[in-house]
């Protein structure tokens, strides 16, 4: 247990902050070698010493460092097709598979295709690849269709806003296995049914409910219960989406791991009376639920799992060993995939927060008094302790991301997130009773519209206010590494120094 908290955490936390070392300051294979020869150098120094572990955990970080750098550099330096390499600026003829579903916009639909051939007259020529095609909105394109392209294939380019902010397009597509992008090409449908049977009819099953949704709801109502049970931000267009920014709320509508896990805490507590193993069976189902609703993509899979073990930390109480566990897990899907440790904001911010709600939660409820104040108030505890413990984790990713700082996020997520459980069920229902008919959805929307309603008033007010958002300048990629670095040693010093396997406040009895 002592080699577990003194060592195996922080080692598998340097292999993460190795990664992100390469991607933001340094890829360089001599940086890692070095890391590599101190590490190994204090691992077997330590067997010369009675008292090792301070050697122990120098030898065991440095390495892991150093392996996060390598495993980061390798996949940086993966050659790409030299078939589509070869093509790059040239007007071509592709054919291939739409493999996600189509990601529909105010003004366009983005598709991502998988290349499977390139054809040149009579000469069809294997190849191997990601495509991100921009399409008009209609005609309307689906998961699976097999679809032939016309047009000039370019290589994604980094670009900036308004404030200098770059942002670094090309290797966020990357982490998506995307490296091409064709504009408004000819297209022509080849046939269908050309993706997994299972997703397609998952997909199939998403936009049924969608569709019954909408006849239910009024816009941007109809918007919002999509953002919040599906991920779908875009939806609500960009008006909306920059007012839940500004306000702090923009979370509430991407499907992540701490979305997920509010849904599966409010079951869990409405069928505590099935006991321990009934209700974490329910939430566990709910879980599920949500993901098979939303496609079972490999962004909402990670989310589910990150969700899981958030869940159980939280219901069980041993936040030490159940945050062990998430960490592994985190580690498991970037050593799969690091780029998705430095260019993916889905999969940061969700690990972020889902780290804030099992080791940081516990330490601002024991450590700040003033909560104590609510402990007559279970619920707005919740809101305010969960909201805290996210902000810290994903506040200074947020800030290099979009320089954007919500002062009121926290009291307007102290107002919003305890009736976000019940808009998610309520529109949740709403859905499934429009598959027995408009009316009786009507009826059914009734309470879900007026919940809505008031999420989106308390993001329009908060937003308007003349002091909601702050923006501030482009911060250095470093500047961040060096903040989670330091954040990382407090919660680690913090987390010694109390008990982690007690019964937490939020452990439900057997």
């Amino acid at each position: 247990m002592k080699f577990l908290e003194r060592v195996f955490v922080p080692a598998l936390v340097a292999f993460l902050f190795g990664i992100g070392f390469a991607a933001y300051a340094l890829p360089s294979f001599a940086f890692g070698m070095l890391f590599l020869l101190v590490g190994v150098a204090a691992l077997a120094l330590s067997a010369f010493y009675e008292n090792k572990m301070r050697l122990l955990l120098v030898g065991a970080c440095a390495v892991l460092f150093a392996l996060g750098m390598f495993r980061f550099s390798f996949w940086a330096s993966a050659p790409d097709d030299p078939s589509l390499v070869a093509i790059v600026g040239e007007t071509v003829i592709l054919r291939g598979v739409v493999i996600d579903d189509p990601d529909v916009r105010e003004k366009n639909t983005q598709l991502k295709f998988r290349i499977e051939k390139i054809v040149n007259g009579s000469e069809e020529v294997a190849a191997a690849g990601g495509l991100l095609v921009i399409v008009s909105r209609y005609p309307e394109y689906r998961y699976g269709d097999m679809l032939e392209f016309r047009g000039k294939v370019v290589r994604p380019k980094e670009f900036s806003g308004d404030d200098g902010r770059v942002f670094d397009y090309p290797n966020y597509l990357k982490a998506k296995g995307v490296a091409y992008q064709i504009f408004y090409p000819d297209v022509r449908l080849l046939g269908q049914n050309g993706g997994s049977a299972v997703r397609a009819k998952l997909f199939q099953a998403k936009h049924a409910f969608l569709d019954r949704l909408a006849l239910a709801l009024p816009e941007p109502e109809n918007a919002l219960a999509g953002g919040i049970l599906l991920g779908g931000k875009r939806s609500l267009g960009e008006a909306w989406t920059e007012r839940f920014r500004e306000s702090g709320l923009v979370h509430i509508v991407v499907l992540s791991g701490y979305n997920m896990t509010i849904v599966a805490e409010w079951l869990g507590s409405a069928f505590l009376f099935l006991g321990f193993y009934g209700s974490l069976a329910v939430s566990a189902f709910g879980i599920t639920i949500f993901a098979l609703t939303a496609g079972a993509g490999a962004t909402v899979v990670r989310a589910a799992i990150m969700a899981l073990l958030v869940l159980l930390a939280r219901l069980t109480g041993r936040t030490s060993t159940m945050g062990r566990t998430l960490l592994v897990a985190g580690v498991l899907m970037v050593l799969h995939n690091p780029s998705i440790l430095a260019f993916d904001p889905s999969f940061q911010l969700s690990f972020l927060a889902s780290l804030g709600l099992v080791f940081v939660a516990p330490l601002i409820r024991l450590r700040i008094h003033f909560f104590r104040f609510f402990r007559g108030h279970p619920v707005v505890e919740e809101a305010v302790v969960s909201t805290l413990a996210t902000q810290v984790m994903v506040l200074p990713l947020l800030l290099y991301q979009t320089g954007l700082l919500s002062v009121i996020a926290i009291a307007a997520n102290v107002l919003v997130l305890p009736f976000i459980p019940a808009a998610m069920i309520t529109a949740f229902i709403t859905g499934l009773v429009g598959f027995l008919g408009t009316f009786p959805a009507l009826i059914a929307a009734l309470p879900t519209q007026a919940l809505l309603s008031y999420v989106l008033a308390v993001a329009k007010y908060g937003a308007a206010l003349p002091f909601a958002a702050v923006h501030l300048p482009p911060i250095p990629g470093w500047s961040v590494f060096l903040l989670y670095g330091v954040l990382a040693f407090v919660i680690y010093r913090s987390s010694r120094e109390v008990s982690q396997d007690v019964e937490g406040p939020h452990q439900v009895r057997r």
